[in-house]
């Protein structure tokens, strides 16, 4: 794994409450950039993080401030959307009760099929256990 000489870091801050990562702004010596977030956690297979968490831990950084707190509006929420859907029987229904067709004209519609539903294996003890019931 690569490691990244820490020439700074600033505002660390708890993850959660469990208190097992930080997450922090760091200035990495060889990069670019001078700011970049960074979360650091003592079991990181990175070498630097480990050290930017004892580091902060430490209070090198400055205090850590407590987990953010989370509100309902960070949390994920369902959102719906309407549909009215009419079922094959109901319009068939609905077509023989308004005469545009007929009982006849039904029937000819009506397909039957056979579809497998599970496995069934005889067994010497009687008792014929049945399997993946549910098979689309």
């Amino acid at each position: 794994m690569a490691y990244f000489e820490i020439a700074r870091a600033r505002n660390p801050q708890w993850v959660d409450e469990n208190h097992n990562m930080i997450n922090l702004e760091v200035d990495f010596a060889p990069l670019d950039e001078e700011w970049l977030p960074y979360t650091c956690s003592p079991t990181d297979v990175v070498e630097h993080s480990r050290e930017l968490y004892q580091r902060a831990l430490a209070g090198e950084f400055g205090p850590i401030d407590n987990e953010p707190v989370i509100t309902d509006a960070d949390r994920w929420t369902p959102y719906f959307e309407e549909k009215v859907e009419v079922s094959p029987e109901a319009l068939v229904q609905i077509l023989l009760e308004k005469g545009v067709i007929t009982d006849d004209e039904v029937d000819a519609m009506l397909v039957e099929t056979t579809e497998p539903i599970g496995y069934r294996r005889a067994t010497n003890d009687g008792t014929n256990p049945i399997w993946g019931g549910g098979i689309a």
